[in-house]
């Protein structure tokens, strides 16, 4: 059995779009960046996959053995709009890229699933998503990142 070890996160860049009338000082913190973990996977001819979810919970596939559990992204606004509905949206997929084939990262989802900002205008709200190989790729060991913006809609 051949076991290649490597580790798997992704940073968001984050970008905001505000439609109410009002100027608002609006701004995005990342307490915690959505990662998948440190995994080795077992086989490398077999797809490899990881998916967190926005409630913080997290499965894998039986090719992929976790070293380091992943963690849901964490993101707080201030300065938005008081009382107010939002959405988050993401891109369709993400290419993760490191030191061997790349890793596609697809489904993404927000916790909890309405997502209104507070009476002082400002609002906690997670990111999962999944994580998957395509098999059959080698890939060397090391950090797996992209960057990509998210936009938030009011």
């Amino acid at each position: 059995m051949t076991i290649k070890h490597l580790i798997c996160s992704v940073y968001f860049g984050i970008g905001l779009l505000a439609s109410s009338g009002f100027a608002h000082a609006q701004m995005i913190a990342t307490f915690q960046p959505l990662k998948f973990g440190t995994i080795a996977i077992r086989n490398l001819t077999d797809m490899t996959e990881i998916t967190v979810n926005g409630n913080g919970t997290f499965t894998t596939n039986a090719n992929t053995f976790l070293i380091e559990d992943p963690q849901r992204g964490e993101y707080h606004i201030t300065g938005a709009p008081v009382s107010t509905a939002y959405s988050v949206t993401f891109p369709a997929s993400v290419s993760l890229t490191g030191a061997g084939g790349n890793f596609t990262l697809d489904n993404f989802t927000t916790f909890p699933a309405i997502l209104t900002t507070s009476a002082i205008g400002e609002a906690t709200f997670f990111i999962g998503a999944r994580n998957r190989s395509t098999g059959g790729v080698t890939y060397g060991d090391g950090a797996y990142n992209d960057t990509f913006n998210i936009t938030v809609n009011y």
